[in-house]
């Protein structure tokens, strides 16, 4: 197998795992997993390469999503404070998530 071609579905690939990820990042993380264990792994009498390609696209985005070391994703925060606007009250301690103050 040539890098050529893996880098034919580069692009479709990283759709693909943009959409299971939410995360362009992510995705391309996710792409670069996926030709490393294709290349580790590739054996000539297999079947189609496209097919085997996204089930292991698959697999490693699975394991991201249930990884340890999933990536916080931005949140809306809404519009910026002003200085003198009131704050909120703050957060009870058992509000506090990892890690807290």
């Amino acid at each position: 197998m040539e890098a050529t071609e893996l880098e034919r579905h580069r692009v479709e690939l990283t759709g693909y795992c943009y959409r299971m990820l939410g995360s362009g990042f992510e995705a391309e993380d996710a792409v670069q997993e996926t030709f490393v264990r294709a290349w580790r792994t590739y054996d000539e009498g297999r079947g189609p390469l496209r097919p085997w390609l996204f089930h292991l696209a698959t697999s490693v985005c699975l394991d991201m999503l249930r990884g340890p070391q999933r990536r916080a994703r931005a949140m809306d925060l809404g519009p910026a404070a002003r200085p003198g606007d009131p704050r909120g009250e703050p957060l009870p301690g058992h509000a506090w998530i990892w890690p807290g103050p």
